[in-house]
């Protein structure tokens, strides 16, 4: 019996590939409000950046999902 090997899909690669970026991007500016000599001005801004990537994480991170259930489905109906 030999086992199927599959490689993932061009559409699921770049959904990785954005996530890994935006996660990246977050932690930089989680990093950054960690820097004590901030000014409000520049707190206030990275605060917003920062909610604009957690928005950007979370409808990757549901496409994702969405791609890794076809996937599911489709190696199911293949099995």
């Amino acid at each position: 019996m030999t086992e199927q090997t599959a490689a993932l899909p061009k559409t699921m690669t770049v959904l990785f590939d954005e996530l890994e970026q935006e996660c990246l991007t977050a932690i930089r500016y989680i990093e950054a409000l960690k820097a004590s000599a901030l000014s409000v001005e520049q707190r206030d801004e990275l605060l917003g950046e920062l909610s604009a990537s957690i928005t950007h994480l979370r409808i990757q991170t549901e496409l994702l999902d969405a791609n890794l259930e076809q996937l599911d489905e489709v190696d199911s109906a293949v099995s």
